[in-house]
């Protein structure tokens, strides 16, 4: 029986997202060259990967060659906004204003953030 796809990017796909935003395109041996865990993955296993997150439509390939280079088709803004609207719906019914008051409350704001939502609530 598979496994039941969970919602958003997992740990892995969300790690290699995070290159390709800002890296793409690129190899397969590139992207490994670019994660930070230790152990790094195989090759096959990161290529495992990378090819199912093609397949959930996350990233596609252009080939080069004999290349295969991969780039981002999820956009990372709209990534964003909808895992924090994930978010405030799974821990706080819905409420936007819920997280972000849990935030603000639990979490140590730099001066600049400060000036940056009292100019949100203003406008």
């Amino acid at each position: 029986m598979p496994r039941p796809r969970q919602p958003g990017l997992t740990e892995n796909e969300f790690e290699v997202m995070q290159i390709l935003w800002t890296q793409s395109p690129l190899k397969i041996s590139d992207i490994l060259d670019f994660l930070q865990r230790t152990p790094k993955p195989a090759y096959t296993s990161l290529l495992t990967l990378v090819q199912a997150m093609e397949k959930k439509g996350y990233i596609r390939h252009k080939k080069i060659g004999k290349a295969f280079l991969y780039l981002p088709v999820l956009q990372q803004e709209k990534f964003l906004i909808s895992e924090v609207k994930r978010i405030a719906k799974r821990l706080f019914g819905g409420s936007p204003g819920k997280l972000v008051l849990n935030l603000v409350e639990n979490e140590q704001l730099s001066e600049a953030e400060i000036e940056t939502l009292k100019q949100l609530l203003k406008d």
